[in-house]
């Protein structure tokens, strides 16, 4: 393959700012994606246009300004949208230092326009757009490419040095002529669409060989290792109905089934890798207390591991009656302890007096041993990392149970090689709605109703999408919040939580807010996940700005103790598909009917090509999966790759000599320790 220095036009300075992209190699170009592939054979309304990003308009000339004789000799065209569906929705475009513009404009004539659009009070706005009349189309049409320069190098320019390295892609000869052909293929398919079908298909061939690559090296070092079980437990005296007995509920079907599987988990003749998913609500937390005491009743220790103090004491409060009903022994212990506190605590973990222990990452502190931990379960597991599990694991855990609302990249992975299993709890079938979700267009009238609810003796979110204002988009930030609606939270005790907020803080302002010495809590999404408190009041102001999979998590943050809640969806935008998600979310408590209608409506041409944190993605290139995808991965890795030695395979990662022998090594942690 080529190097960069070898591409046409690329010299010392282009090779400088390749770099500041982390741009090193050819196929480190290659696999640069566009962060967004634009139809420009489907303009849409300035309605359902996000603001902010790259997309395409058409809008007939009403009025044309005059230039502005200093500064930056703009002037003003505005334009009727043709897309709006008669609604009468304008828009104007602004063209800074581009007198030579002015005479092109006159009233009647269409445009076609590609840029970037910014809203204020239902007022659409576009400034310096590329333009075509609309019956001289040349360049504006077919498939647009954007990717995420950063400002370091400009989009032609870097389109320029990716096509001149594609046109110098030559054939591949022996072992590796099959699978280079195919990514190189898929890569100019993804660089040069045609449409967004071939690009679809561009990216899940690439996942399919990326995911085939992996699993390929998985199972070579699956091979060398063995996960056979080498600690055993005693269950002479103990069964799944004895934990059921003393539960204050009745489990449901789905949570009996988890019980279930983790028995026959810890039961096997294999170390335990397994998830416990789950809804907002369903009642993962059961299979987590069921797994602690079959592992304390087996004669082993076990430890619960959380993201935050609080919700390792809410825990702790819940299992510690459980517990006690089946004599076993149980602390808690986190960093705000004393340290005679956690001198105690430590002492009886090293001892075996305390069978059970539920904390945070101090359960993996250098003070802390234990006499026999074979148990770690690991709550919120997108919080943590795999040094986290290593750490456990150096303790003394061979058994790992994770619980998640949404299962990250990596465990889904993970799932397909086989080394880790799934169980899925349901919610409830007779369970009640107790939320009503409302869907407001006037931030205040929002406001009103959670500040009146407060001053009932009710506690209540605000969530905003961003901490401070941004200039040119009508966001509510938490810093508008308190300017703007001040005054009609008058007598209620208010409090922030964002993300720049030190974790002291953030966990001081959730302690609060769970004690009810705060009426409201004004924050962005960062405010945790699974939380209980009193809280039964939701405000999301720009709903339209979060995800249906986000909104559905941030309304399960209130009514949590079963009494009515209410959830008020805020929301300014006036385009149809804007409307038809918050309606879906309205009528739809079912996380996973959400989830998918969110990915349904986001449809294929967002973002495909971008790296999705929390999304299925593939190991190299962060690719989206898809069980179709994972389907032909398996058959690609039987089919073209079990002839490749473990070096071999990992070269196909195309990295240094260095970054291969790191690379075995992470996965082996990831998919042998996990």
């Amino acid at each position: 393959m080529l190097t960069l220095g070898q591409i046409k036009g690329v010299g010392d300075a282009t090779i400088k700012k390749l770099q500041e992209l982390d741009i090193k190699s050819v196929f480190e170009l290659f696999s640069f994606f566009p962060s967004k592939y634009i139809d420009l054979k489907s303009p849409i309304s300035v309605c359902d246009a996000p603001c902010g990003q790259l997309n395409l308009f058409e809008g007939t000339v009403e009025r044309v300004s005059a230039v502005s004789p200093r500064g930056k000799r703009a002037f003003y065209v505005n334009f009727s949208d043709n897309l709006s569906n008669g609604n009468n929705i304008r828009f104007k475009v602004a063209f800074y230092n581009m007198p030579f513009m002015h005479t092109q404009f006159e009233a009647g004539q269409q445009y076609r326009l590609l840029g970037r659009l910014a809203s204020d009070n239902g007022k659409y706005e576009i400034a310096n757009p590329q333009i075509e009349k609309l019956d001289k189309i040349a360049k504006l049409d077919g498939m647009f490419t954007v990717y995420p320069l950063k400002g370091v190098i400009g989009q032609n320019s870097f389109k320029n040095i990716l096509n001149n390295a594609l046109d110098g892609i030559g054939r591949s000869e022996g072992k590796f002529a099959r699978i280079n052909e195919d990514m190189s293929g898929a890569f100019v398919d993804l660089h040069r669409p045609s449409d967004f079908y071939s690009v679809e298909k561009a990216y899940a061939r690439l996942a399919a060989i990326d995911i085939a690559i992996t699993l390929s090296i998985y199972r070579k070092l699956k091979n060398q290792t063995e996960n056979k079980r080498k600690v055993f437990y005693n269950y002479d005296n103990f069964r799944i109905d004895d934990y059921i007995s003393v539960l204050p509920y009745t489990p449901t079907t789905t949570q009996k089934k988890a019980f279930e599987d983790v028995f026959n988990d810890l039961c096997s003749h294999e170390n335990m890798s397994r998830i416990v998913s789950g809804d907002v609500g369903s009642g993962k937390t059961a299979a987590a207390f069921f797994a602690l005491c079959a592992a304390a009743c087996g004669g082993k220790q076990a430890a619960l591991m959380v993201p935050t103090e609080i919700l390792a004491e809410q825990h702790y409060k819940k299992f510690k009656p459980l517990a006690e009903s089946l004599g076993i022994s149980c602390a808690l212990l986190t960093s705000s302890l004393s340290a005679h506190e956690k001198k105690s605590i430590s002492s009886g973990l090293k001892s075996g007096a305390i069978s059970c222990v539920i904390g945070t990452q101090a359960l993996v502190s250098d003070a802390v041993e234990y006499k026999k931990l074979a148990l770690a379960v690991i709550d919120e597991q997108h919080k943590f990392g795999v040094n986290e599990r290593n750490l456990l694991e150096k303790k003394g855990a061979v058994d790992i149970l994770s619980l998640t609302a949404t299962p990250i990249p990596r465990s889904m992975a993970l799932t397909f090689y086989d080394d880790i299993k799934i169980s899925n709890i349901k919610k409830r079938e007779d369970a009640a709605v107790n939320i009503k979700t409302e869907i407001v267009s006037d931030a205040s009238e929002g406001v009103r109703k959670v500040a009146e609810a407060c001053r009932r003796g009710k506690q209540a979110f605000a969530v905003c999408p961003s901490i401070v204002d941004a200039e040119g988009y009508s966001l509510t930030s938490i810093e508008g919040f308190m300017r703007d609606y001040g005054r009609l939270l008058e007598g209620i005790r208010v409090k922030a939580l964002h993300g720049k907020m030190s974790a002291e803080e953030k966990a001081q302002a959730m302690l609060d807010f769970a004690r009810e010495e705060v009426d409201l809590l004004i924050a962005t999404t960062v405010v945790e996940v699974g939380i209980d408190t009193r809280a039964s009041e939701m405000l999301i102001l720009n709903a339209d700005r979060f995800g249906l999979a986000s909104l559905h998590q941030l309304r399960g943050r209130v009514g949590r103790d079963g009494s009515e809640a209410h959830c008020y969806v805020q929301s300014g935008a006036s385009g149809d598909k804007a409307r038809e998600r918050l309606e879906i979310f309205r009528t739809n408590n079912d996380g996973y009917v959400l989830a998918e209608a969110d990915f349904t409506m986001r449809g294929a041409g967002e973002f495909i090509g971008t790296k999705q944190s929390g999304a299925s993605a593939t190991p190299i290139f962060g690719l989206r999966m898809s069980a179709e995808i994972l389907k032909d991965a398996k058959e690609y890795a039987d089919e073209n790759l079990r002839d490749f030695s473990l070096e071999e395979l990992a070269s196909l990662t195309r990295r240094s000599k260095s970054r291969v022998e790191q690379f075995i090594a992470d996965l082996n942690k990831v998919t042998l320790k996990s």
